[in-house]
């Protein structure tokens, strides 16, 4: 028996914010860590599964960051940042990104390449960023970001997030 759930979400209406992130959740993303530096030089991350790939020429990704979030005032005065993208190894790390009133880089092993912002060594994939447009939708701002450096190692299976829990997907060899 099929649990499908329909809502007519109407123009400033009043709908179901609870079912709007389940239908969301119904599609499964990766997760990652955007990274950056504060202006003092302070690390800034958070975990983030709002990541997609824009364009290839040029080379553009986007993500997207609650207007709440600590990390944005750090995010928008850098213009610059990094997207790693974490493995099934990782759930521990994607949940220390999301720790409130802590150093989220404790016990964290980083890198620098162009840009100067943190790279975290071991990932599926490292994209780092310049800014290269930023735009308030909604409830979050979406940074635009140029890619200018990647590293990839497929040879893990991905972390992922659906309904709302990490999920590990299982990728046969080629």
């Amino acid at each position: 028996m099929s649990r499908a759930v329909t809502i007519e979400l109407g123009e400033g209406g009043v709908h179901d914010a609870r079912a709007l992130r389940n239908a969301f959740g119904c599609f499964t993303t990766g997760v990652t860590v955007v990274t950056t530096l504060a202006e003092d030089g302070r690390r800034v991350g958070l975990t983030a599964n709002s990541f997609t790939s824009v364009s290839l020429d040029p080379p553009l990704a986007l993500i997207c960051v609650d207007l709440k979030s600590s990390s944005l005032p750090a995010l928008d005065a850098a213009g610059r940042f990094a997207v790693n993208v974490l493995h099934a190894e990782h759930q521990e790390l994607a949940r220390q990104f999301v720790q409130k009133d802590i150093d989220r880089f404790t016990g964290v092993e980083t890198e620098s390449w162009r840009t100067g912002v943190p790279i975290l060594p071991g990932c599926m994939a490292n994209f780092e960023c310049e800014t290269h447009h930023s735009f308030d939708a909604g409830d979050h701002r979406v940074y635009v970001g140029r890619v200018v450096k990647l590293r990839y190692d497929p040879d893990h299976e991905p972390l992922v997030y659906l309904q709302g829990r990490f999920r590990r997907v299982h990728v046969d060899a080629e």
